[in-house]
């Protein structure tokens, strides 16, 4: 990956983690509907970050073949 790309990738890798360390803290806490919410936006957001990934990851495959 060049440079850029990288840099986007670790970047979004960061955010999984804090992320992924946000609904560690949801599991043992109480479950408020404000808390269910933001839990559910949570996902939400793991999901783009992991498409945007992916369409990173392709982006790369392409550019090496060309």
């Amino acid at each position: 990956m060049g440079g850029n790309e990288s840099v986007q990738v670790l970047t979004l890798l960061k955010e999984l983690s804090v992320l992924k360390e946000l609904d560690s803290e949801y599991e043992t806490g109480s479950k408020t509907e404000p808390e269910r919410e933001a839990h559910r936006l949570r996902l939400q957001k793991h999901q783009e970050i992991a498409e945007e990934i992916k369409a990173l990851a392709k982006q790369k495959k392409n550019d090496d073949l060309s």
